[in-house]
C-alpha cells in the first residue's frame, strides 16, 4: 500500500516558500496560514533579532502574510515608521507604513526590514499567482516572424512559459541576461542598471561587436510588443527596458531554467 507523503511534502495547498537572506533555508506555509514575520520568538519567520549599534530595529511582531482568496498580502503590523520596505522586479522599491496593506502583482518579492543603513531581508516566492498580471495575453500582441507559432491561453493569468517561447529564442533569453538578470534579483541590488556592453559581451563570451548585434536583433522584438518601451530600439540598453522585462516575467529565473 502506497503511503501518502508527509504534510510537508504536500504538493497540494503548500503555496508559499520564504527564505530569510542570504540564508539557505527556506519555510513553506500553506494557504489557511497566517504568517507572522519578526524577531519574536514566536514568529513563522524569525528575523533581525540581532544588536544594530546597540539596537533592535525590527519589532517583535513587524508584518503579517495571508492569502486573501486571489494573491497572498502584507500587512504592516509594527508600531515604529520607516522600518520596512517592499520590492518586486520590475518595479520601485516603496516603504510600506504600520497598519498599512501590500499585494505584490506577481509571484516573487522581498521585504527590507530595520534601519535603511542595516536592512535585514526576507524574499518570498509562491506558485499561486504567477500569471502576467500587468500585461495579460501580451503575448497575443506580438507582431510574428515569419516560422514563430502563436500560443492560444484561455487562461491570462497562466504561467509565462508562452510570452519566452514565443518572443525570444534561449540565445537570445542568454544575451537579455546578460545586460538584465540583475532586474530579476530578490532583494533589490543597491544599484540597478543594465550592464555596458564590454560586460555583457565578456558573460556571452563573445565579442563586443557581435553582442551589441544581437541586442539590436532583441530589440526589434521587444518592440513589436504593445506597451514596449520607446527605448527598445538600435543597441540601446536601459532600466526602463531591464523594469519591463523583469515585469512580464521575461527574466523570472524559475521559467529561464525551465527552458
Amino acid at each position: 500500500m502506497t503511503q501518502p507523503p508527509p504534510r510537508s511534502e504536500a504538493v497540494v495547498g503548500v503555496t508559499l516558500r520564504v527564505q530569510v537572506h542570504p540564508g539557505p533555508s527556506t519555510t513553506t506555509f500553506e494557504r489557511d496560514r497566517i504568517v507572522r514575520v519578526g524577531r519574536g520568538r514566536t514568529s513563522d519567520v524569525r528575523v533581525g533579532n540581532q544588536l544594530v549599534q546597540g539596537l533592535l530595529t525590527v519589532s517583535k511582531a513587524h508584518a503579517e502574510l495571508r492569502w486573501d482568496g486571489t494573491r497572498w498580502s502584507t500587512l504592516n503590523v509594527s508600531d515604529k515608521p520607516g522600518l520596512m520596505q517592499v520590492y518586486e522586479p520590475g518595479y520601485e522599491e516603496v516603504p510600506l507604513e504600520p497598519g498599512r496593506p501590500w499585494v505584490p502583482v506577481r509571484h516573487r518579492w522581498s521585504y527590507a526590514m530595520g534601519r535603511p543603513d542595516h536592512r535585514f531581508y526576507v524574499v518570498c516566492r509562491t506558485d499561486d499567482h504567477m500569471g502576467p498580471a500587468v500585461m495579460p495575453g501580451a503575448h497575443r500582441r506580438v507582431t510574428l516572424e515569419p516560422g514563430e507559432t502563436d500560443y492560444v491561453e484561455t487562461d491570462p493569468t497562466a504561467g509565462l512559459e508562452e510570452i519566452i517561447a514565443l518572443a525570444f529564442t534561449l540565445l537570445e533569453l542568454d544575451v537579455l541576461l546578460a545586460y538584465y538578470s540583475d532586474f530579476a534579483l530578490l532583494p533589490r541590488p543597491p544599484t540597478l542598471e543594465p550592464r555596458s556592453h564590454e560586460e555583457a559581451a565578456r558573460r556571452l563570451g563573445r565579442s563586443r561587436d557581435s553582442t551589441r548585434k544581437a541586442i539590436e536583433r532583441v530589440n526589434e522584438k521587444i518592440g513589436r510588443a504593445e506597451g514596449a518601451p520607446a527605448m527598445a530600439t538600435g543597441r540601446n540598453v536601459s532600466a526602463e527596458i531591464g523594469r519591463w522585462l523583469a515585469r512580464t516575467g521575461t527574466l523570472d529565473p524559475d521559467l529561464v531554467r525551465a527552458h
